[in-house]
């Protein structure tokens, strides 16, 4: 038959499936290009074979009903073309199932590439052994992909047993393989299979797309190749796991433990294709159990092990450590790669030069992993840190979960008829969580794993347990293990910050230390690792993260400065020592109790709640109102929860709550949807930015202010990153967020910003360079490397042959090579394997590989000396960016773009030598050479992105709440991790009794069941105490002082309003710190979701100290505030005096309208003090609080027998309404721990004259002392004379107090007692007197404002402007009340200090809270001053009007309330004689006392003509508190040089005052400066200095009697 062929290709619509265009090609070059369908029947009706690639299942399907199909033969390109070029690079026309065309939707171009392809087939098929023909034709003859090929070439089929194939495939095949069925099931995927076999390249890969159609692929190549009978020539060679030990790794055999091949058990029953969980002890070897069966498959049947490790660092240190044996198998994918190092995995995992694959359990939500994985022959996955599968291991993580569905998942894509086989590793694991993981395995994949353990301890470790009551005795400890052992040791830390500070303390000490943990640069965590590794330094201190993966085996010491949070850590970590067991090491534990509660403060700050998890659902039922999926990210989902940047490592809480919702099917996660919307910014700065905004008329003028707003974010990104300090990512959402703009808005006007050339993918990123590194000595070391290179290149023949490597280096060495070393060598080899320059061919070792060049070497050469020249260029070019950046770190940054480098290279095209253009893949290479012979270190590329998730929601009702039910499995793994916490507090505990007794105990607890093992070691009420996360130290400081009544209230946990009605002295601020603490330890409410509102700032830092002294660290982030800061925070602005009377109806208002974002206000509890006090407005705000969060607690606490600012609108109706609308349990707290028994009685009694009371029953006096009440009634108006007539003869112990109700009375009994020589302090009102104001803490502020660098107020500033403060204000009466404040600031923040912090501190502190406390000095106050204070001795001034209301009753009340032992009551009225006053020393004094002679006037505001100041400020600036001052006739002057100079003048309104005092015969005798102050009038724009000064009185020249 004559043959007649014709090429065809068609274009098919994706929507209609109708014929777009057509193209065809005939043997003698005629063409057909035309959409015409009947002119293409004519063009090929006289060809009888049609060919084409794709053409059996695509084009004749679309063809059929136009062309009589069954009149020709049909022969396809695509499934000839893995047959006959399965070698890497395959066909140069081929990708995967495409033809690698030039134009796109040209059938033509395709047709002719089709032709082009056909020859070449026919060619490679003639040039094949006989046999292979005979199999290949034998197999696919039936089959129409195939047939046509055979009937053209005139190739018929021979009869095929399994002889021909063993025959032809000797020790490349297993001899026993069960090839007969394969041949009558499989016959196409046999052939696919067999050709991949005789190519003998194990880089070379079978095609994605025959994975997808021929799934049994898979299990044709396991049956031949993967399957061990142990007996023939292929699997005595291939498949023995000790000769490929040798081979690859060097090892002459496995580890041995106690006497058993654990690590070969497990490496074997990997390579037959078992799931395993193997428990290994740290340092046991357990990476060569997997990596060795993993290069293995990758050898035999191309296959891909994917190994899923929780930890980033842990990935790129196995990777490193095996390209440092010279294994190219592996790469891992993470956030921690620069885009050229991504690129380059991922086109590694693709090509199949990579066997082994890092990922993190996160990246199987990833699109492009997962197709990797579809694209590869995945034989295993390996599980590290298997224990996160279970609830009762140390470190459970909901996104292990994921994991088996994700596997299922994958086989089903795949059509695998056998699970893919899974091997699961963990150093620790006790019985529970063994089973645990063997059950999930079974339950999600039907996988038995079966176990690999030892039993074997390390004998050469040596523990020890060092009781340290404080820090200091700790670090003592510490120095000297080091200093007497004098070995390489790891310090082990609990907290980021611990480990610069303790690395900082031993460098001071002369040792040699370096911290290392997880917020540090990733450059400067592999510098200090590979410091501490190669011996440069003798100490490293560190987070739990350091020694996963590192093997150094000199560790002869591990110090745990803080126990770790469990055993099961304490062992892995321990571990890290005497990894050689040659060695002997120490390990040991510096303890206190007080570590048990830190680990315990973390655990309740990082738990994920029953109530976090309610938040994340709600806010999925809010973003799903309209459909069921969404696409939106884990910061968007945070802020629809109401979560804020409090709330710590938001985005992992909010994935952990995804899974918990997801496991509990409420939800289901899909993909990852990450967007790449540009790689670079094309401006240098703003003002270029400003110019292309302005100048563009795709924005609008409204968009122009936002797109400036967000190029200046992008800008100052790209600036943090080049100053070193994070990655120069600027996520979309992030921008929204922090910009307050919509997403879409931000996508909208990004794009647009790519239009007008703002932003384009210049594929900006960035590298550190060495600043100890000179560019010379980095082109010396680059130089060195080519040298070496170009050696390597000469020595290698154009065919595979074997290298030993420290022969070549010797040879180089001899030859002069400088730089020559075996790790050098391997590390070019490393390279030039990567990107596929070579291929190791044959059997290689440690130090001996077979290498195939896969270029001529002319061209090897070429490539070579264009990527020396690109990369000598790039040297110069990366110092002369890094000359342009400042800093004193030791790694510079220098940010660049790709296209940028690309440019300025062919700028400087014509100084170089270069035998081909370079493109922008050569500027990558040279790049990715620079950084594997460590010139540079490459990071992480400029990104605007958007990293989406996928979440459909599955319970559409939106009634049905995440329940108890489902949060089981998380509670209970923090409920093991607070017994886990526990446990290792008893460990250390027994090992400081019984070194025996605590190993036996250790052993125990890994081999007992756990039921038993806690009922041998926490009997009877010690069970109880470990289900509570605190110790029972702590436990019982908490609780065991407290009432029953204080003790009911803080162990109710289950009302959701509370109200405690608390009589005076009843431990009111001790309860409500016992309960905070409680709800912070025992409730575990975290920091952020509780808020506390007092009325006071002396309060709220009152709360703060005595929070602290209860719970320590957990303190500093607890929201206490007064409700005018916090309303001033919500409404976001700084607090002002002005604004006082109306910050709290506002900030209601708000969040009642939902104008206040939801993270501001969610909150779990909410704890109000002095609840009596609320106003309108503050109770406003409370119920708008409760309206927005629907689950949140509110305690209130005080008393209503207290109220005594009603004249500010506060009102105790507001608590009652807690009880009457809220249905809020009440409780009484009567105990009254302050007042002995009469002065309790007396105000029992008093109290009963007040109507509409809370609490029904009387006070309980707790002390048993009777005290003494005594009542002194006049006929006199005036009774200050008398009342310090009794002070003086008292001579009382202890505290004095002299309440009074004016101000005038109280600065009356000061003169008074001062003129006799005693001490007092007067506390009252100052109308307009802010503390912010007063001049020696505006001069603080002012140094803190002027030298603070960022919002962090550091230990230098502070210290310098105290200094300042003491040298200026020398001699200021007011200088030790504003020290006194500092102090108490410096308590409340012991860690860090904030600008914000001290600002709100002084405004809204007043100038009283700071006086000293002591008794030698005598308290005299308004009783509304005195509110809150107590005294031993309380003398209380009662004058003139007899109270005819209850609020003047509760101010008297208030009064009384303050005695300890002594009640003093002067009157002139008759309130008290209806009293049973039998108990109470009752004297009448019918004497008419005169006032006072003397009289001492402190001016506010008011009493100052303020405007007099302005032009006197020169003079004014020098004054301070105490400064006299002349006084003539309302003026005051101030001597200066012997010059009087008049300096203020009193107001109009004082002067009348003083007309009075005059009438009564009293004159200015003195005057002094009380208070310098800035001042500021409504119209003014400066401020002015002024003064408040102080008058002294005299009648008549007259002095006081005695």
């Amino acid at each position: 038959m004559d043959k007649k062929i014709i090429f065809i290709d068609s274009e098919i619509s994706l929507r209609s499936h109708k014929i777009d265009d057509l193209g065809a090609i005939k043997e003698n070059g005629d063409i057909f290009h035309s959409t015409d369908i009947r002119s293409f029947v004519t063009f090929i009706q006289e060809g009888n074979f049609l060919c084409g690639h794709n053409i059996v299942h695509h084009d004749l399907k679309y063809l059929t009903e136009h062309i009589e199909v069954d009149s020709f033969t049909s022969i396809d390109t695509l499934y000839l073309s893995p047959l006959l070029f399965p070698k890497k690079p395959y066909h140069r026309l081929v990708k995967d199932d495409k033809l690698q065309s030039d134009e796109l939707n040209n059938p033509l171009n395709d047709a002719i590439k089709a032709r082009d392809l056909f020859y070449e087939e026919i060619e490679a098929f003639q040039g094949l052994p006989n046999i292979l023909k005979r199999i290949y034709c034998a197999l696919l003859y039936p089959f129409p992909e195939f047939q046509g090929f055979f009937k053209y070439i005139g190739y018929k089929p021979y009869p095929l047993t399994d002889y021909h194939i063993r025959n032809a495939f000797t020790g490349k095949i297993c001899d026993h393989a069960d090839i007969g069925s394969l041949i009558k099931q499989c016959p196409v995927e046999l052939a696919y299979v067999l050709a991949l076999v005789y190519c003998d390249d194990t880089d070379s890969i079978t095609p994605p797309w025959i994975l997808r159609n021929y799934p049994n692929v898979i299990n044709v190549n396991k049956i031949l190749r993967q399957t061990s009978c142990g007996g023939c020539k292929y699997c005595e060679e291939k498949r023995d796991a000790k000769k490929q030990l040798n081979r690859i790794f060097g090892f002459p055999d496995f580890r041995i433990y106690d006497g058993e091949p654990l690590q070969q058990k497990a490496a074997e029953a990997a390579l037959h294709g078992e799931s395993i969980l193997t428990i290994f002890p740290t340092g046991g070897g357990k990476s060569i159990t997997f990596q060795l069966p993993a290069i293995m498959e990758g050898e035999a049947v191309h296959g891909l092990t994917v190994v899923i490790v929780p930890l980033q660092s842990l990935m790129k240190d196995q990777v490193d450590n095996l390209e440092e044996k010279g294994i190219a198998d592996a790469v891992t994918i993470n956030g921690l790669l620069s885009p050229i190092e991504r690129q380059e995995a991922v086109e590694r995992v693709q090509s199949g030069k990579a066997s082994i694959l890092y990922i993190s359990p996160e990246q199987l939500r990833s699109a492009t992993i997962e197709n990797l994985m579809l694209s590869r022959n995945v034989v295993r996955f390996v599980i590290d840190e298997a224990h996160c599968f279970s609830a009762w291991g140390q470190d459970f993580r909901v996104d292990y979960l994921y994991i088996g569905d994700f596997i299922k998942k994958l086989q089903e894509n795949k059509q695998l008829s056998a699970p893919i086989p899974v091997s699961c590793f963990t150093a620790t694991a006790k019985q529970k969580v063994i089973s645990d993981i063997k059950d999930y395995f079974k339950r999600k994949l039907g996988l038995d794993l079966k176990v690999y353990a030892t039993a074997a301890e390390r004998s050469n470790l040596h523990y020890n347990v060092i009781f340290a009551e404080t820090e200091d005795e700790k670090y003592n400890y510490l120095r000297s293990l080091i200093t007497s052992h004098n070995c390489p040791t790891i310090v082990y830390v609990s907290r980021t910050h611990r480990a610069q500070e303790i690395a900082l303390r031993l460098q001071r000490d002369g040792i040699s230390a370096l911290p290392f943990h997880g917020k540090m640069e990733t450059v400067e965590k592999v510098a200090n690792q590979e410091s501490f590794l190669k011996n440069e330094v003798q100490c490293i201190v560190a987070t739990s993260a350091f020694g996963m993966g590192v093997d150094k085996k000199d560790v002869r010491l591990v110090v745990h400065f803080d126990i770790s949070d469990s055993l099961e850590n304490y062992v892995q970590e321990s571990g890290r020592a005497g990894r050689d067991p040659s060695l002997q090491a120490d390990c040991c534990v510096l303890f206190n109790n007080d570590d048990l509660d830190k680990h315990f403060i973390l655990l309740n700050q990082t738990k994920l709640s029953i109530g976090d998890i309610q938040q994340i659902w709600k806010a999925i039922k809010d973003l799903t109102k309209t459909r069921p999926t969404i696409q939106c990210s884990a910061l968007e989902i945070a802020r629809q929860a109401g979560w804020d940047d409090t709330v710590s490592d938001i985005e992992t809480r909010v994935r952990t709550a995804i899974s918990a919702l997801e496991t509990a099917g409420y939800v289901k996660r899909g993909r990852n949807v990450p967007h790449v919307y540009a790689t670079g910014i094309l401006v240098k700065n703003m003002s270029d930015a400003v110019k292309i905004l302005e100048a563009s008329d795709l924005f609008e003028e409204n968009d122009k202010e936002d797109a400036k707003r967000i190029i200046k974010s992008l800008i100052s990104a790209r600036s943090i990153a080049e100053a070193g300090n994070d990655d120069a990512e600027s996520r979309v959402d992030y921008l929204a967020d922090n910009l307050g703009l919509d997403k879409r808005v931000v996508i909208r006007l990004v794009n647009t910003m790519q239009q007008v050339g703002l932003l384009a993918d210049t594929k900006d990123m960035s590298a550190f360079i060495r600043r100890s590194d000179t560019e010379n000595k980095i082109r010396q070391n680059l130089e060195r490397f080519l040298r070496l290179e170009r050696y390597i290149v000469e020595k290698m023949q154009k065919q595979a042959g074997d290298y030993d490597l420290k022969a070549l280096n010797e040879q180089a060495a001899n030859d002069d090579i400088a730089g020559a070393t075996v790790k050098n060598i391997r590390t070019i080899i490393y390279y030039w394997t990567i990107k596929g320059y070579i291929k190791k061919a044959g059997h290689f070792t440690q130090n001996r590989v077979g290498l195939c060049p896969l270029y001529e070497e002319d061209d090897f050469k070429r490539k070579l000396e264009n990527r020396a020249e690109i990369c000598k260029f790039l040297i110069s070019e990366l110092f002369r960016l890094s000359e342009q950046i400042k800093g004193q770190s030791e790694n510079i940054p220098v940010t660049f773009s790709l296209v940028g480098l690309l440019q300025a290279f062919q700028q400087n095209a014509t100084l170089i030598t270069m035998t081909m253009p370079a493109r922008l893949e050569d500027i990558e290479d040279a790049l990715l050479y620079l950084s594997k012979i460590g010139a540079v270190v490459l990071q992480g590329g400029f990104l605007v992105t958007y990293n989406g998730m996928e979440i459909t929601r599955l319970i559409l009702d939106n009634k049905i709440k995440y329940k108890a039910e489902d949060y089981r499995q998380l509670n209970e793994f923090y409920q093991q991790k607070i017994q886990q916490i526990h446990i290792v507090g008893e460990y250390a505990n027994l090992m400081v009794k019984d070194y025996k007794s605590a190993l036996q105990f250790v052993t125990d607890y890994f081999h007992m069941e756990y039921k038993r093992f806690i009922a041998k070691y926490f009997k009877g009420k010690r069970a109880e105490d470990i289900e509570r996360n605190i110790t029972s130290q702590k436990y019982h400081k908490l609780f065991d002082t407290l009432s029953e009544k204080q003790l009911n209230i803080i162990q109710d946990n289950h009302s959701k309003y509370i109200v405690v009605a608390a009589g005076p002295g009843s431990g009111k601020t001790r309860v409500l710190v016992h309960k905070l603490a409680a709800l912070l330890t025992l409730e575990e409410v975290k920091h952020e979701q509780l808020l506390m509102v007092t009325f006071s700032r002396a309060a709220a830092t009152e709360f703060k100290l005595r929070l602290m002294q209860l719970t320590g660290n957990a303190t500093y982030f607890v929201d206490i505030r007064t409700f005018h800061s916090y309303c001033f925070d919500l409404l976001g602005r700084p607090g002002n005096a002005q604004d006082t009377d109306t910050v709290v109806h506002d900030a209601a208002e708000m969040i009642r309208l939902g104008e206040v974002e939801q993270g501001r206000i969610a909150k779990a509890v909410v704890v109000i003090d002095e609840a009596q006090d609320m106003s309108k407005d503050d109770f406003a705000l409370i119920e708008a609080l409760i309206h927005q969060n629907e689950d949140m607690r509110v305690i209130a606490v005080g008393d209503d027998d207290q109220n005594i600012f009603a004249f500010r609108g506060s009102n105790s109706a507001y608590m009652k309404k807690l009880i009457t609308d809220y249905g809020a349990t009440q409780y009484d707290l009567l105990e009254n721990y302050r007042s002995r028994q009469n002065i309790v009685r007396f105000s029992n009694d008093f109290v009963k004259k007040i109507t509409g009371r809370l609490k029904n029953e009387e006070n309980i006096a707790v002390r048993q002392e009777a005290g003494i009440v005594s009542l002194t009634k006049y006929r006199s108006r005036n009774m200050e004379i008398p009342l310090v007539q009794q002070v003086l003869k008292h001579k009382a112990i202890g505290s004095i107090g002299i309440l009074t109700n004016t101000n005038e009375e109280a600065m009356r009994i000061v003169r008074l007692l001062r003129k006799h020589n005693r001490r007092a302090r007067l506390i009252q009102s100052l109308d307009g007197f802010r503390l912010t104001d007063l001049a020696e803490v505006r001069c603080f502020l002012n140094e803190i404002c002027q030298n603070a660098i960022t919002p962090l107020i550091s230990d230098e500033v502070w210290k310098n402007a105290k200094n300042i403060l003491k040298e200026q204000y020398a001699g200021s009466n007011c200088l030790e009340q504003c020290l006194r404040a500092l102090k108490q600031f410096e308590k409340v923040n012991t860690r860090k200090k904030y600008q914000t912090d001290l600002f709100e501190f002084f405004s809204e502190s007043k100038f009283e809270d700071f006086y000293e406390e002591n008794d030698d000095c005598i308290t005299v106050s308004t009783i509304h001053k005195a509110k809150g204070r107590e005294f031993d001795n309380v003398y209380l001034l009662l004058s003139d009007a007899y109270p005819i209301n209850d609020e003047e009753k509760r101010k008297i009340y208030v009064g009384l309330t303050r005695a300890k032992n002594q009640l003093h009551i002067h009157c002139n009225f008759s309130l008290f004689d209806d009293m049973n006053l039998d108990y109470v020393d009752v004297q009448h004094d019918d004497i008419d006392y005169d006032e006072p002679n003397e009289i001492d006037l402190l001016l506010t505001h008011r009493d100052v003509y303020l405007d007099f100041f302005k032009d006197k400020q020169k003079t004014i600036n020098r004054f301070k508190s105490g400064t006299e001052l002349l006084w003539r006739d309302g003026y005051f002057y101030a001597n200066h040089n012997g010059h009087d100079l008049l300096v203020g003048k009193i107001s109009s309104g004082m002067k009348n005052k003083l007309a009075v005092f005059t009438e009564k015969g009293y004159s200015v005798e003195q005057a002094h400066v009380q208070f310098c102050l800035y001042w500021k009038g409504k119209e003014d724009e400066n401020e002015t200095m002024i003064f408040l000064p102080e008058l002294h009185l005299v009648r008549n020249g007259k002095t006081e009697i005695s």
